[in-house]
This record gives C-alpha cells, sequence and structure tokens, in this order.
C-alpha cells in the first residue's frame, strides 16, 4: 500500500514539474531597452539540416505573405538563413465598457532566423492605428506598443486603460496564432 501511495505521490509531483515545461508562446509584454521585443525559440525536427529547415521557413513565409494587401515587405537573407517580413493586421478588439468594437490595425515586423537546433522569431516595431473621430472628419492616430500594451499602459485608469487591455490581449493573441503557425512549419 505504502508504495501505491508513494508511486501516486511522484506521479502527481511530475505532473506539476512537467506543466512548467509546457511551451506557451507568448504570455506578457517584454521590454528590452524600453522597446517592445517578443522573443520565441521554435525547437525543430533535428532529422532537418539547416538548409532544410530555411526553405521550409521561406516556402511558409510565401505561401502565408505574399499576395496579401497588408504585407509591407518580405526579405529573404539566404547566407544568414533570416526571413524578414514587416506587415499590418486588422485586430478587433473586444467590446468596451461604452458597448463599442473597435479595429485597430497593428503594423509590426518579424524576423525568422534559423539556426541549428530550430528557429528565433523576434516580433519587434509594433504600432496600432486607430481612428478618432474628430468632428466630422477622421484623423487616424499612431501608438507605439510602449504607449499601448505594457503593464504601465494597462494599469492606467479610466477608458485609456480599458483600450491597452484589450490591444494587449488581440496581440498576444495575434502573436500566439503566428508562433503556433510557424512552430507547424518544423
Amino acid at each position: 500500500m505504502k508504495k501505491y501511495y508513494l508511486t501516486l505521490s511522484l506521479l502527481i509531483i511530475s505532473l506539476f514539474s512537467m506543466e512548467g515545461q509546457i511551451d506557451a508562446g507568448f504570455t506578457s509584454v517584454p521590454v528590452v531597452n524600453g522597446k517592445v521585443v517578443f522573443e520565441q525559440f521554435i525547437i525543430a525536427d533535428q532529422g532537418l539540416t539547416a538548409d532544410q529547415k530555411y526553405a521550409l521557413l521561406q516556402k511558409w513565409s510565401k505561401d502565408k505573405f505574399t499576395g496579401s494587401p497588408l504585407l509591407s515587405g518580405i526579405r529573404f537573407d539566404d547566407k544568414a538563413r533570416t526571413v524578414t517580413v514587416s506587415s499590418k493586421a486588422e485586430l478587433l478588439l473586444p467590446v468596451n465598457k461604452a458597448g463599442v468594437r473597435e479595429k485597430v490595425m497593428m503594423n509590426y515586423r518579424f524576423d525568422a532566423t534559423i539556426a541549428n537546433a530550430g528557429c528565433m522569431l523576434v516580433v519587434r516595431d509594433i504600432t496600432y492605428q486607430s481612428v478618432q473621430k474628430d468632428g466630422a472628419s477622421f484623423f487616424p492616430k499612431v501608438f507605439t506598443a510602449e504607449q499601448t500594451v505594457t503593464d504601465q499602459a494597462v494599469n492606467a485608469a479610466g477608458t485609456e486603460g480599458e483600450w491597452s487591455t484589450n490591444a494587449r490581449t488581440e496581440t498576444l493573441r495575434f502573436l500566439n496564432n503566428l508562433y503556433s503557425e510557424l512552430s507547424a512549419v518544423f
């Protein structure tokens, strides 16, 4: 009976330790040298060479972004085995307290670099463009990620903090989808 309890206890303890090893993608907003920079390493199949991994990355990038009206630019660096994409994404924020569901255009840049063990994904240069009504005309306002989705911005009072929280939620959702798609490549 003691062996049964000991085995059960070890199993439960190992389950808790395995929970910390699950790769959750992006769960917070890291600030590096005053800039919001998301980084995640994706472990790839070790049966593939670095050139094969880079070929898969190139194919995925071309399939996903080529022809998209939201794509600003895509660059392939064969020597460094890096793909850089500048693009936009339309984020539909959750309904706010005023009952409004706002659309925000997010500009972002990401680099995906192949290493022997996998792929390093770095997302940076994030800005948001929201259209604010001013009388009869509309003037777009541009906000940086540092102004919008950091802990400091989310903790702001009132509608500003609510807007930042909603933008942060949708940004993390978008980045986790991007991360999942890229992870599936390898």
